[in-house]
């Protein structure tokens, strides 16, 4: 008995909710790497349009969802009492989507992952502007920096800025505001329930769009198209649930190694070579954004501590 309890192994720990947000969002970014790199692989050496590469992705990544809706318990996925939200969360996700895939054509990988980090800072202006939300020096002076990463990185009057570029931030404001949405809907409804009623609304938006451009895809063709929405629908799984998981706090920081993966497939597979630019200002920009997070979550900790109890 005694050299039983010796050997005995110790129970498994539980990993902590943050450590599972953090795995989450690190998985979430290496699939929107490899996503991306096959969007541009399938314009450029395909000759798709992004629109109609876009539509396979969410037509056939609902297609892959479909199968959690069997039976009396799948259909729990559907019931929901915020579908204004979630409307919402889906006409901004099919605007960000399109903007995205097509500046992912024109910009190079690296690029397009830097610039896509003012997201957040976006979502900070829409809050003050919209919500009426208080500008302190501090995020003020953070706000700052974090645009001027962005002019780091586009450099006008150095570098021609066209289209690519503007479709890219389009996306990332459209996203901001989406994010906030997601934030809001996480506290009631699961990572699958927003994921199905997304694919939902932008199938059909997308389709849309793509018909001037429709090219039927060869079979190798759909093998790619069915792999970059296996890829997408698995990332925004993981991204939603790691909201769920974490506070933005712990999953910040994590979220930058987008850069490194998307500036690794961009120089591997397409010889893109991002130059010193684009790291320093997507540095400044992720540094800025990091801080705005951790700025206010402090101050909603205190606000929290120092509030009378009823």
């Amino acid at each position: 008995m005694t050299t039983e309890v010796l050997t005995a192994k110790p129970p498994r720990q539980p990993i902590s909710r943050n450590l599972k947000g953090i795995l989450l969002i690190l998985a979430s970014g290496l699939a929107v790497s490899c996503m991306s790199g096959i969007i541009l692989y399938l314009v450029k050496n395909h000759h798709h349009h992004p629109f109609e590469v876009a539509f396979f992705r969410n037509a056939l990544g609902l297609v892959m969802l479909l199968p959690m809706l069997a039976g009396k318990a799948g259909l729990v996925h559907l019931r929901t009492g915020r579908l204004g939200p979630l409307v919402w969360r889906g006409l901004l996700s099919a605007v960000s989507m399109m903007c995205y895939f097509y500046g992912v054509s024109l910009v190079p990988l690296a690029e397009v992952t830097a610039l896509s980090f003012m997201g957040p800072l976006f979502a900070t202006v829409i809050a003050i502007l919209i919500l009426g939300e208080r500008i302190r020096l501090r995020r003020t002076l953070a706000l700052i920096v974090g645009f001027s990463g962005a002019l780091i990185i586009l450099r006008p009057g150095f570098n021609e800025i066209g289209l690519g570029y503007f479709l890219i931030l389009g996306s990332a404001i459209s996203w901001s505001v989406s994010m906030i949405i997601i934030k809001v809907l996480t506290r009631t409804e699961s990572a699958i329930t927003q994921s199905l009623y997304t694919l939902i609304m932008l199938t059909p938006i997308t389709g849309i769009a793509a018909l001037p451009y429709w090219k039927m895809p060869n079979l190798v063709e759909l093998g790619w198209m069915v792999l970059m929405a296996g890829l997408g629908t698995a990332a925004q799984l993981a991204f939603t649930e790691a909201f769920k998981l974490s506070d933005l706090t712990a999953l910040l920081p994590m979220d930058f190694t987008k850069l490194i993966w998307t500036a690794m497939v961009g120089y591997l597979f397409f010889a893109q070579t991002p130059d010193i630019w684009v790291f320093l200002g997507g540095a400044v920009i992720f540094a800025s954004t990091t801080y705005i997070a951790l700025r206010e979550a402090q101050i909603r900790r205190d606000a929290v501590i120092e509030a009378p109890v009823a």
